[in-house]
C-alpha cells in the first residue's frame, strides 16, 4: 500500500490504519444522498483480490466514521474540489448519484460546505 495524497499531509499511524486497513471502513455508495463532514482523507494505492493495483479514496468524519470508494469519477470530482479549496478546505461533501449513458448508476460528490 502506498499513500499518494492525504490531508493532513502527515497522517498519524492511527489515521493511516483507520483510513486504509480498518474492518470498520464503510462503502461510500451506501452514503448516497448524505452529507459527509470531512476531517481527514487520503488516496492510496492497494492491490485488490486479483492482485491488480487500484486507487482508493478514504474519508474520515470528525466522529471517526470512515467511508471509502474506488470510483474514478468520485475521486476526480473530490480532487477538483481539493484543487480549488485546498487540501483542508473541503470540509463537507454530499454523496450524489448519476446515470451513465449506458444506464449504469454511479456515485460522485459535490461540495456541501458553508
Amino acid at each position: 500500500m502506498q499513500i499518494l495524497k492525504a490531508y493532513p499531509e502527515q497522517l498519524t499511524k492511527k489515521h493511516i490504519y483507520a483510513l486504509t486497513m480498518s474492518p470498520k471502513i464503510g462503502r461510500m455508495k451506501d452514503a448516497k444522498g448524505s452529507k459527509v463532514d470531512v476531517a481527514t482523507w487520503c488516496i492510496y494505492e492497494d492491490a485488490d483480490k486479483d492482485g491488480e493495483t487500484r486507487q482508493v479514496l478514504s474519508i474520515a468524519t470528525p466522529e471517526d466514521e470512515v467511508l471509502a470508494t474506488n470510483s474514478t469519477t468520485f475521486m476526480a470530482d473530490f480532487l477538483s474540489m481539493v484543487d480549488l479549496f485546498g487540501p483542508g478546505g473541503v470540509d463537507r461533501i454530499e454523496v450524489i448519484s448519476g446515470m451513465s449513458k449506458n444506464g449504469r448508476e454511479y456515485i460522485t460528490c459535490a461540495y456541501a460546505g458553508d
